[in-house]
């Protein structure tokens, strides 16, 4: 098993000389200039660099690899929660890139993915709309969550592409593409299936990358971490986010009701959300 670093160890902050985290291709500086490159999510940004250096590599020298890529699409209608920050980013990439119709349209069709939800999956809709521990919340991702009748709202159903690719959430760049260690001992010696794709975990593993060393760093990103202390934070799925900023946000629009995730540094933002009793629910 590899050695996996202490929960906490952050990689190391972004400089303002990097790529700006909208994919502008504009230094961060001069794109988003209120934006800290030690924010969540210039962090996030810089970790979703190292994950894809890492599968880049093992794919250059392993010439058998899993059909994970660009343009299949067959895991984008898996159950997948993504932490806050990460949808975000997903907002501040569709502002730039996306008209004002097709933003219209990912928040409409997210409304009808909830309601579909509803009608083929009681117990995880109701797991979903409830408040709920990260406990709870796991358990009920693991015992009811699985491939919806719906894609994420964020793909081009006609081309079978992911429509916000370069800043795709961690769980998306890692399924499929990598494989991790996790859970107990006996579920990682499960020979679980991956997709239809893929015929299994154990032979999974020989043609991916191992990038469990990154999930330490993606959990002190997703949760709030003040010292030792961690409080894990609520996560959903794309298509509920949207519905969730659409109903109870700014409307059906990117636009954001606050930067804090872009604009304060990490360890400040982390004090301010302990100190205003931020909590998993």
């Amino acid at each position: 098993m590899p050695k996996t670093p202490e929960a906490g160890i952050l990689p190391l902050p972004p400089g303002d000389n990097e790529p700006c985290f909208c994919g502008s291709g504009r230094k961060l500086r001069t794109c988003h200039k209120t934006a800290s490159p030690d924010s969540r999510a210039a962090h996030i940004t810089r970790l979703y660099r190292e994950v894809e250096r890492t599968i880049d590599e093992f794919r250059a020298d392993h010439p058998k690899q899993p059909p994970c890529r660009e343009g299949c699409s067959s895991c984008c209608s898996d159950y997948f929660p993504i932490s806050q920050v990460e949808f975000e980013l997903l907002l501040v990439y569709m502002e730039r890139h996306w008209s004002k119709d097709e933003v219209a349209e990912a928040f409409e069709r997210a409304e009808e993915n909830l309601l579909l939800l509803k009608q083929e999956n009681a117990q995880l809709y109701a797991s979903l709309t409830h408040t709920i521990d990260r406990k709870g919340e796991l358990d009920a991702v693991r015992q009811h969550a699985g491939r919806n009748s719906f894609p994420c709202p964020l793909l081009d159903q006609a081309t079978g592409r992911c429509r916000v690719y370069p800043v795709r959430p961690f769980i998306c760049r890692t399924h499929g593409s990598s494989h991790t260690f996790y859970g107990s001992w006996r579920e990682r010696l499960q020979p679980e299936r991956v997709c239809e794709y893929i015929d299994g975990g154990r032979s999974h593993r020989k043609i991916t990358p191992n990038v469990a060393d990154f999930w330490p760093h993606y959990e002190a990103l997703s949760d709030v971490r003040v010292g030792p202390q961690r409080r894990p934070l609520r996560q959903y799925p794309i298509f509920y986010w949207l519905v969730l900023y659409g109903r109870h946000g700014n409307g059906r629009t990117t636009e954001l009701g606050s930067r804090d995730n872009f604009d304060m540094p990490l360890a400040e933002h982390n004090a301010q959300m302990a100190s205003h009793g931020t909590t998993s629910k």
